[in-house]
């Protein structure tokens, strides 16, 4: 097989508006980090796959398409073999995720098409090598403290049949939400740290990727909403990302040590990962996902006041976040329920799975998933080595547990879609990952 990798700068300029969190005072004001558009191309000879991530909160399908009609175009890999995916960094530009800014969206579905063309340019014979390891640090459920987070993070590496790293991917599930709306500087937050203390630590001119996992309820542990943390949780995710990258780099070469008690040379096992070998494979599977339907706006708005209201008249503590939940809940539903005005019953989208040889798979799932429900993919579909991951192809919102609209909350409040969409997304995951077995 071969490998390339790449990573371009799609930095906006200073000006340009910030997307992912409301209440914002200004346009951004200037660059803490650039943003990356990184690819991972792979090639068995007879099927190519990219699979690319962007600093960005997210990318909508209008630009994704653009994206896979250019690729499609030159080096000429088929649309259904390019997975888009987004870090969903809190501090990139608005307009790429959902009515889109049309010169942004053309500008950011070139700087895709171009990242995948130089790491198609860049291949050479290589070896891939997985392993995961146990993160748990950096992480909580957003919606109850107690409830579950990721704790794996997977690291894919291409190697150089002489063990040189190519790329190193990591794939972890957490908000990148370190800084906060006060914030009015382009960053890609800990993903782009982790990246660049990945790129620190192996060195040779290797490429990082950092994709997000299933994070719609899973907010970074921070010490303080500061650049100094960005840094800390990136070194965090992107030091156990590079150690275990190390670890797995003689598979396939030579691990040795010296036994001077007898002079000879002992194998030394490699039991971080393994090495993935066979055939490539690419799939795709759509559903329709039903939007929410809801009272009228008026009643909505009217049980905002009410609730508003009884917040600050709540007895103790656990009645004042029952009451804030569903406040919560209340409050996004006035919103959501204005967005899918007019737009009919179902929006059509698209879950992606590729093998990327015996016993290593990928799945990319569209918008902001529970963690709940990477982990019902992962253990319904039977395969110890599947790398589950969100924000790709499109950008549509969340799809929260059905259980989640009845606890009320930020991300059932904001989700555009009915309780039964979750489990048409695990559907359509199981059946594409069936396709790739």
């Amino acid at each position: 097989m071969r490998a390339g990798a790449s990573a371009l700068d799609i930095t906006p300029p200073v000006g340009t508006a910030l997307d992912g969190y409301g209440g914002r005072t200004d346009v951004s004001l200037g660059v803490h980090d650039p943003l990356s558009a990184r690819c991972l191309y792979l090639d068995d000879g007879t099927t190519q796959l990219a699979l690319v991530v962007c600093d960005l909160i997210g990318v909508g399908s209008f630009v994704v398409e653009r994206a896979r009609d250019l690729i499609a175009q030159r080096p000429g890999i088929p649309p259904g073999n390019v997975l888009i995916a987004a870090t969903h960094t809190h501090a990139g530009p608005a307009g790429v995720r959902g009515r889109g800014e049309p010169v942004l969206a053309e500008t950011v579905a070139r700087q895709i098409a171009g990242a995948v063309r130089v790491a198609h340019r860049e291949a050479r014979e290589a070896r891939l090598k997985y392993g995961h390891t146990r993160l748990t640090s950096i992480a909580q459920n957003r919606r109850h403290p107690d409830w579950p987070i990721d704790t794996r993070l997977d690291v894919l590496a291409a190697d150089t049949l002489e063990g040189a790293n190519i790329a190193t991917v990591a794939r972890y599930a957490c908000h990148p939400t370190t800084m906060e709306r006060d914030n009015l500087e382009i960053s890609a937050d800990y993903p782009g740290e982790a990246c660049r203390v990945i790129e620190q630590v192996i060195g040779g001119g290797t490429t990082a990727a950092y994709f997000n996992g299933c994070c719609g309820n899973i907010n970074p542990s921070w010490i303080r909403q500061e650049f100094s943390d960005v840094h800390r949780l990136g070194s965090i995710v992107g030091g156990k990302a590079a150690a275990l990258s190390q670890e797995l780099r003689p598979l396939g070469v030579n691990h040795q040590a010296h036994n001077i008690r007898w002079n000879e040379l002992t194998d030394k096992p490699v039991d971080a990962g393994i090495l993935v070998e066979g055939k490539f494979a690419a799939a795709t599977a759509r559903f329709d996902a039903p939007y929410r339907s809801g009272p009228p706006v008026e009643a909505v708005v009217a049980r905002v006041k009410e609730l508003e209201a009884a917040v600050g008249r709540a007895p103790d503590l656990e009645s004042r976040r029952a009451i804030a939940a569903e406040l919560s809940a209340a409050r996004g539903e006035q919103i959501s329920l204005a967005r899918v005005a007019g737009k009919g019953p179902t929006r059509p989208q698209e879950v992606q799975a590729f093998r990327l040889g015996d016993g290593l798979h990928v799945v990319g799932l569209p918008g902001e998933v529970f963690v709940e429900t990477q982990e019902e993919i992962r253990a319904a579909s039977g395969m110890a080595n599947l790398i589950v991951i969100s924000y790709a192809n499109d950008y549509p919102g969340y799809y929260c547990r059905p259980e989640a609209y009845a606890q009320g909350g930020y991300e059932a409040g904001t989700t555009p879609f009915a309780p039964e969409a979750d489990g048409k997304l695990i559907r359509a995951a199981l059946d594409a990952l069936k396709e790739v077995r």
